[in-house]
């Protein structure tokens, strides 16, 4: 099995483009090396669907970097959501413009069982438009975990996800 960071090198080159990474734990530790990388670059937004943003790890990666910690992390904007109607207000409201932003386990709260299926592939429906919209003007890194055994009734929100990427990477 590969790592996150040998199917997705930290030094790939972002585009305005919805690029997707689908990992077992939505690649969090690549992840998080890649909020490193970003920060270091200038401005950076992160959506966190998963609670999986540790601001640890990225201050490590980043230590490792620079010696201007502060700056970098102050140009890391972070929003959480803990259910998949927060996800798709996140993202209606995430402004367009020129900073990357790293949505990370994206699909983890529209795996939610008290969530019908059904529900939950219109949410998305809606998420994918706004993603695409940010797209235009940005890249945007989308990192999701494909669905437990408990949840494969999702596997169509995946899909969903794929056929709306530009770009798809998998480990």
């Amino acid at each position: 099995m590969h790592t996150i960071t040998e199917v997705l090198p930290l030094d790939f080159p972002l585009s305005k483009h919805l690029m997707l990474v689908i990992a077992p734990q939505a690649g969090r530790t690549g992840m998080l090396e890649l909020a490193a990388r970003l920060a270091l670059a200038g401005p950076l937004h992160v959506l966190d669907g998963g609670n999986q943003f540790n601001v640890y790890p990225v201050a490590r990666a980043l230590r490792r970097q620079t010696a201007d910690l502060t700056a970098a992390l102050s140009r890391i904007q972070m929003a959480r959501a803990f259910t998949c109607y927060q996800v798709s207000a996140m993202l209606a409201q995430a402004p367009t413009g020129s900073m990357p932003i790293l949505a990370l386990d994206l699909l983890s709260t529209f795996y939610d069982e008290n969530v019908t299926p059904a529900e939950s592939q219109r949410l998305l429906a809606g998420g994918l438009i706004q993603l695409q919209r940010l797209s235009r003007s940005a890249p945007v890194v989308v990192a999701v975990s494909p669905p437990g055994p408990l949840s494969m009734d999702r596997l169509p929100l995946l899909e969903q996800l794929k056929s709306a990427a530009s770009q798809i990477w998998e480990v």
